[in-house]
């Protein structure tokens, strides 16, 4: 009774087209093993990764809320996923297939179960997106750059398998799904490198500290700035480009105090006399 399911599941062809150019142990299951725990288990993590975000962000008892300065970045991003969410959804309503190669009618049981998990994925974070252009926070976004990187894993050996065959597949097929493999790597290339700039969330006041002290959040919220070498990314950290806005001012006009950043904490005078005193 397994072995059926199995075999209703993945549909093999017998001494099919998979079976005979791919050099893998799956053999006529290959497709079926490929897609089902390789991609099918990235896009589940991400699928997880942004539903916990998104109940973060709005629900989350511990997290300290802001709002973006701008949302450009993140409609460029909401684009991208955008067709990413579209595209598992047009290949399941007009039945296109990346795997039927022998002559098959119809979608196979488990790339349609791929592309509901594929669909469900992309629009879960489609609709994290769309939450941050109005609630922001900075808790757990790493996980979520990773996530998306996992999938593109998981997509880069599903190319790897595909590249072989492209003798065998009609050039619309091969194209859209290459179309689709090129948003993604570009949507998660644009994610890893955004670092938005943050405002306070309007009316909220954590009532613990976090990240920024007390002093340092109260700053915030009076409009002073935050050093922002901390929140500079690591390539920014190496060349410095953290000081560029402030060397910009210069160059327009003379620098006034305004103009000049809150030092963190750790680098006032007051705690480094402290410590001073104690060592």
């Amino acid at each position: 009774m397994g072995f059926q399911a199995l075999t209703w599941y993945c549909r093999p062809v017998a001494n099919g087209v998979w079976a005979r150019i791919t050099d893998s142990t799956f053999g006529d299951y290959t497709p079926c093993g490929i897609d089902s725990l390789v991609v099918g288990i990235s896009h589940l993590v991400l699928l997880g990764l942004c539903f916990y975000r998104i109940w973060l962000t709005k629900k989350g008892p511990k997290v300290r809320r802001y709002r973006m300065r701008s949302n450009n970045y993140s409609y460029l991003l909401g684009l991208l996923v955008g067709y990413c969410s579209a595209e598992p959804l047009f290949r399941l309503v007009m039945g296109i297939s990346i795997f039927n190669l022998d002559g098959q009618t119809g979608l196979p049981p488990f790339e349609i179960f791929s592309l509901i998990i594929e669909a469900l994925a992309w629009c879960s974070m489609l609709v994290m997106i769309g939450i941050e252009t109005r609630i922001y926070i900075r808790e757990f976004r790493w996980y979520i750059r990773f996530g998306v990187a996992y999938v593109l894993v998981g997509e880069a050996v599903m190319l790897n398998l595909i590249l072989p065959m492209t003798d065998f597949y009609t050039r619309s097929v091969l194209y859209l799904y290459l179309i689709t493999l090129a948003i993604q790597l570009l949507f998660g290339v644009s994610l890893l490198v955004y670092i938005p700039r943050l405002d306070p969330y309007p009316g909220y006041i954590p009532l613990w500290n976090e990240s920024l002290d007390d002093m340092e959040y109260e700053a915030l919220l009076g409009g002073e700035h935050i050093c922002p070498e901390r929140h500079a990314n690591l390539f920014s950290r190496i060349c410095f480009g953290w000081m560029t806005p402030l060397m910009q001012q210069g160059y327009k006009r003379p620098i006034i105090e305004k103009d000049v950043w809150k030092l963190d904490t750790w680098d006032q005078t007051e705690t480094l006399i402290k410590k001073f005193a104690i060592c």
